[in-house]
């Protein structure tokens, strides 16, 4: 009986979250964690999970340097200014409500400041044209930085920023960048998440099987 109710309760749980893995896992950074120096002292630092490869052009970045917006800021964008090239990213509140009302995807791109492979994901995949177009004709994109503390309010719900993480992430978040997908908020909160640095051809891939899963739910 005890299993039985254990399986009940993994199938339900599946119906409100699942792993996309249409596009294989190319690089991403773990929660920084203190590692010993040459000297014996400890120092804080993001360890770093990587699989595949990446560009030397990519991997070499400066903290600041990437085109796309990498703070949690927005402020909403006009009909016209969603077709002039470029991502507008939300905070995750007012993210969702407007995906709810626009009968859209939420986009959560979940990142730290100190994380390489989020800046090679601005610089490389969110500056992509293809990308663009299809995140804006179809998404709600927001940045969520889950170490900024603030009040996250929508729906029902009142989080806490490492509540709002857990709550995307089913209670197992995992490295940075992970990319959370509401599919649609207007009737449910079904969502799924790809973790890991994805570069546009791939993303493009997983942004096409989000976009058909959303039209299987309605």
């Amino acid at each position: 009986m005890k299993m039985q109710k254990l399986r009940i309760f993994g199938v339900a749980l599946s119906m409100i979250f699942s792993l996309l893995t249409i596009a294989g896992f190319q690089g991403g950074c773990n929660s920084p964690s203190k590692e010993t120096t040459a000297d014996g002292n400890t120092s804080n630092s993001a360890s770093e999970a990587t699989q595949g490869d990446v560009s030397n052009a990519s991997t070499q970045m400066s903290s600041g340097d990437s085109s796309v917006m990498s703070s949690e800021t927005a402020s909403s964008p006009t009909a016209a200014s969603q077709n002039d090239g470029k991502l507008h990213w939300m905070d995750f509140a007012e993210g969702y409500t407007k995906a709810k009302a626009e009968n859209k995807i939420l986009l959560v791109d979940a990142y730290t400041d100190w994380c390489s492979w989020c800046k090679v994901m601005d610089r490389e995949t969110y500056t992509n044209a293809q990308v663009i177009a299809v995140l804006n004709n179809e998404f709600v994109c927001v940045k969520f930085n889950p170490e900024v503390e603030k009040k996250h309010k929508f729906g029902a719900y009142n989080l806490s920023s490492n509540e709002l993480l857990y709550w995307l992430a089913n209670g197992q978040p995992g490295g940075y960048p992970t990319s959370y997908f509401i599919f649609n908020p207007a009737k449910n909160d079904k969502r799924a998440a790809q973790a890991g640095y994805l570069p546009p051809d791939q993303f493009l891939n997983l942004l096409g099987e989000v976009i058909k899963r959303k039209k299987q739910s309605e």
